[in-house]
């Protein structure tokens, strides 16, 4: 019996020594990140058979348990990349708002002072006054593009870090994935030679998990002692103890933009964006797609929309020396990029037609099935064509002329880019001040000797493309040219001529492909290019549209119609003629347009034009109106302006930019898109920046009950020590009892 007793005792003596040992661990490793408390589990020996009656044997140890839930570390790791999705991106974008919105170093002071000093320059465009104001008006716009510069500058720095960022977290994605993947094999191991896991191990492995979900979003699928482990949504990382990288890439259809491939079977995977999300991997992707190409864009957008408007208007306008204006901004066109992948040599060249339609968003042309498919990236729209070019957006898509293949091959792709150069392309085009259009290109006239009220208007140019025509019984009306329009396009006259019975017209100029719209429906027609001609269609190339119609009856075969520069505007003196109520004298091959109200009509040239007190009345790309009574045989002049000097009236247009909604399809001017832009950064910043508050305290909220848990609280630690140690104080006596008894029999056996 004392034997018995002996080792009883002994079983005691060793179980408290583990639960003192296991609570001494417990609290040297309560600041050990990623350790869960262990505990001892006990039972009790099997007891012995002694004449009918089972007595005890003591006491083993069964397993060192670590107290871990995998449901609340799911919790956490969830939480953990949550939260270093919206602090990542909230520290990126802070970057930005912090640029944008500074009210004395943003665009918004720039565009104000470069607008004041044209204003300045209408109010005072001659004499030493003018000369000042035109050299301040130069001086602001330098200023203005230096800021947009400075602010595009330092998107692409940011940009340039955002790629340095990602390689960053991708390498230690991949470390993270290799030390798990060692685990996974030394716990597989481990666990074949013990009843019990190896329990440190496990928590190595466990805490690598939730560092590898600060970095992107991680999901765990335990399989026997391994665990496998997808990233993203639901790439494979590490399966057992075999590990798929993951490496750096650039973007096929852009150099400059860092991306993620996925290392699988001796290739790699480029995969997009979106299939990481969370973590700091999540954040990085998140925060370029939704806020820095926006920004991007959007500065482009307003750079490109106040370069080209400007630059139309200033075209249409003289300078100081008597000559027509030219370009006043210089500024970039769209960046079109086509895939690596490609295999045809085949081109888009990308223009903007309307810069009031444009958006922030890039765009995607993909050949697919024999029709051109384009995407707008922001929301997924498309359209899809048989034929270029088309215009979505603003946007001419056109194939690029020779070298390039004509067309591309099946599954070729582009990524176009139309507003992303703005920013860092703005600069200003003159170092003259004199070269400033400030005057109006023509002038309106009557004489003293008119005996009747009749009265003209100051005329303006509306167009740079002045149409005319020999045929008597069609018209040509006025042209329009967008903002991809050239002028050298007219550098010399462009004639088309009418061919019948073909009922045809040809002469367009060479390399133009040229669409005929009839109603909903666009027709191209590539070079060289005969179209059929409809009454009325909207003829369009090279940025110039214009519709030819019966007047009252088709074309004659052989009539011409001609398209030239606008400026500088032929001499005319036109007479009122009482007996029929008509103005003669028109240029012999202009059709005149009269609106009244909502109401146009044109006439073939040479006619007589009736006359309407106050219509207007355009020809040769400018307008004017009559009013008043006029006498037979009264005359009203138009002509040339010689002399820009003393004239501010395209300044005062120029000037007047400052107050249209020429941006985001006519809603807001250039300041309230800059607003808008500083508006949706802001915006975007206090969403980001709530929602980072708020996974940092759920976060807090799953990390407590994860330790009410697995954590080591000291003073319970304190008192499980406590307990074994009079456990083990107890255990010592009964081996005393028990070696005390043994001696009391050996002495009777003496």
């Amino acid at each position: 019996m004392g034997s018995n007793i002996f080792g009883i005792g002994q079983s005691a003596l060793n179980a408290a020594q583990l639960g003192i040992a296991t609570t001494g661990h417990n609290i040297a490793n309560a600041s050990t990140p990623g350790y869960n408390r262990q505990v001892i589990l006990q039972a009790a020996n099997e007891p012995q058979n002694l004449g009918g009656s089972f007595i005890g044997q003591g006491v083993s140890v069964t397993t060192i348990q670590r107290q871990y839930n995998a449901f609340l570390g799911g919790q956490v790791n969830a939480s953990q990349s949550a939260k270093n999705q919206a602090d990542v991106y909230y520290n990126q974008i802070s970057q930005i708002n912090n640029l944008v919105a500074d009210p004395t170093s943003g665009v918004t002071p720039a565009l104000q002072d470069f607008f004041k000093a044209f204003q300045n320059l209408a109010a005072s465009p001659n004499g030493t006054a003018g000369a000042a104001a035109r050299q301040a008006a130069l001086s602001s716009a330098q200023s203005l593009a230096g800021r947009v510069n400075g602010l595009q500058t330092r998107l692409d720095q940011i940009s340039a870090d955002v790629n340095g960022q990602i390689g960053t977290v991708v390498g230690s994605i991949n470390s993270y994935a290799t030390e798990l993947a060692n685990l996974n094999d030394v716990i597989e191991k481990a666990q074949g030679s013990s009843s019990s896991g190896p329990n440190d191990l496990l928590d190595q492995r466990d805490q690598l998990v939730t560092e590898l979900s600060k970095l992107t979003k991680v999901s765990v699928v335990p399989q026997g002692a391994k665990y496998n482990v997808f990233i993203g949504n639901g790439q494979p990382l590490v399966l057992g103890s075999i590990v798929n990288q993951l490496q750096v890439s650039q973007s096929r259809t852009d150099p400059t933009r860092t991306e993620v491939s996925y290392v699988t079977n001796g290739g790699s995977v480029l995969l997009p964006e979106n299939s990481f999300a969370g973590g700091q991997l999540g954040g990085l992707f998140d925060f370029r797609a939704n806020t820095l190409d926006v920004a991007q864009n959007g500065i482009g957008r307003i750079a490109i929309g106040l370069a080209t408007q400007f630059n139309d208007q200033q075209k249409l306008g003289l300078d100081l020396n008597g000559q027509v204006g030219g370009n006043f901004f210089n500024i970039a066109g769209p960046v079109s990029t086509p895939s690596s992948l490609n295999t045809s040599t085949a081109a888009i060249n990308a223009s903007i037609t309307d810069t009031t339609a444009l958006t922030t968003s890039d765009y995607r042309l993909q050949f697919i099935g024999g029709n051109y498919k384009i995407t707008r990236l922001s929301d997924g729209v498309s359209q899809t064509t048989a034929s270029l070019p088309l215009k979505f957006d603003g946007i001419n898509f056109q194939l690029a002329p020779p070298p390039a293949a004509a067309a591309p091959a099946a599954g070729d792709e582009f990524l176009i880019r139309p507003t992303a150069a703005g920013g860092s392309s703005l600069s200003v085009a003159i170092q003259d001040p004199a070269k400033l259009a400030a005057a109006g290109p023509l002038t309106t006239s009557f004489p003293t000797t008119n005996t009747g009220s009749g009265k003209i208007s100051v005329g303006v140019a509306n167009s740079q493309v002045s149409t005319a025509s020999n045929s008597a019984t069609a018209t040509i009306g006025a042209a329009t040219a967008d903002d991809s329009f050239l002028g050298t396009t007219l550098a010399a006259p462009v004639n088309l001529t009418f061919a019948s019975p073909a009922n045809t017209i040809s002469g367009f100029p060479a390399g133009a492909t040229v669409s005929v719209k009839v109603g909903a429906v666009t027709t191209n027609y590539p070079p060289p290019a005969t179209v059929p001609y409809t009454s009325g269609a909207t003829i369009s190339f090279s940025g110039i549209s214009f519709a030819i119609a019966n007047s009252p009856a088709a074309p004659a075969n052989g009539d011409t119609f001609t398209l030239s520069a606008a400026l500088p505007v032929a001499a005319t003196k036109l007479t009122y003629n009482s007996a029929g109520n008509t103005l003669t004298g028109f240029p012999a091959t202009a059709n005149v347009t009269v609106t009244n109200g909502n109401t146009s009509t044109s006439y073939p040239a040479g006619s007589a034009i009736p006359y309407t007190a106050g219509s207007t009345i355009s020809y040769n790309g400018i307008s004017f109106s009559v009013s008043g009574s006029p006498a037979n045989g009264d005359v009203f002049n138009i002509g040339p302006n010689t002399n820009g000097s003393g004239d501010n009236r395209n300044a005062v247009i120029l000037s007047s930019l400052q107050t249209q909604n020429t941006i985001g399809g006519k809603t807001t001017t250039f300041q309230g898109g800059y607003a808008q832009f500083v508006s949706l950064v802001g915006n975007k910043a206090h969403e980001v920046q709530i929602t980072s508050d708020s996974e940092t305290k759920l976060l807090a909220q799953n990390v407590a009950a994860q330790q009410s848990e697995s954590g080591v609280n000291l003073d319970e630690e304190a008192a499980n020590l406590m307990r074994y140690q009079q456990a083990y104080q107890a255990a010592g006596k009964l081996m005393q009892i028990a070696g005390t008894l043994l001696d009391t029999i050996l002495a009777i056996g003496r």
